[in-house]
């Protein structure tokens, strides 16, 4: 699970311990990471990618002068 640090933590993985301060973007497995949620030490970070819209609400079309594709 992808989580952000809030607050600088202590943790064990694998067993080493490991130290991460506020403010870094880490990949933990869920029972770690649920814990350091549980305390108010990190959040869940959204890594689902949306679509763009304008402020009605529609689609924005793709920007053909990019070599990857946004839309």
């Amino acid at each position: 699970m992808k989580i952000k640090i809030l607050l600088g933590s202590d943790f064990l993985l694998d067993k080493k311990e490991v130290r991460a301060e506020a403010g870094e973007v880490l990949d933990l497995p869920d029972k770690i990471a649920k814990a350091l949620i549980k305390n108010n030490a990190a959040e869940k970070v959204d890594t689902k990618m949306k679509r763009a819209r304008t402020k009605d609400g529609k689609f924005i079309k793709d920007d053909p002068s990019t070599v990857e594709n946004e839309a």
